[in-house]
């Protein structure tokens, strides 16, 4: 089993920008409320500024706390805690589609459509060609290439080569 946690230097750098941003609109909401010479501005400051930070961060804080397997590609199935909480099977994947993005990797899945009396069901809103989970590797530590080695012993895996990018070279054919 591969599996992968959330980086905890990423999550440093994550949490001051997320400082960063509080400090923006907190200072943004101080010079607004002595602007409109407002009684109690530093409180109303305060206040603003612990509630910015709560919605942008808490969740955030709590899973990089919790330290648990966040992806992994077990004989079951593909796990990902931001996705489901149970493990997709294999058989419901039909394909794995692993793309660039600025400079991390992003697995796309696809999964198999409903079948009903012999043809495949729409699913509404959803057109085929549109990704059902998108598996973001940047937060996550751990060695990309090895996840992407232990989901293509599984299943289809197409590496999207748009601009030449060539991600894993050992892995060019795999699944195709």
């Amino acid at each position: 089993m591969t599996s992968m946690r959330y980086s905890r230097p990423k999550f440093r750098v994550t949490l001051i920008v997320a400082a960063a941003m509080t400090a923006m609109v907190s200072g943004t909401v101080w010079m607004l409320l002595n602007v409109f010479a407002m009684s109690h501005a530093n409180f109303y400051t305060v206040l603003s500024a612990l509630t910015f930070f709560a919605f942008v961060s808490a969740t955030m804080v709590l899973r990089y706390l919790r330290n648990d397997v966040v992806l992994a590609a077990r004989p079951t199935g593909l796990y990902d805690a931001r996705w489901q909480s149970e493990t997709v099977a294999w058989e419901r994947i039909r394909e794995i589609v692993a793309r660039r993005r600025e400079n991390d990797v992003e697995l796309d899945v696809y999964l198999w459509r409903p079948q009903e009396a012999g043809r495949v069901k729409e699913v509404p809103g959803r057109p085929d060609h549109v990704p059902d989970h998108i598996i973001e590797l940047a937060p996550l530590e751990g060695d990309a290439g090895g996840m992407v080695e232990a989901i293509a012993r599984h299943v289809r895996l197409r590496i999207d080569n748009s601009g030449g990018w060539r991600p894993f070279d050992r892995l060019a054919g795999a699944g195709a």
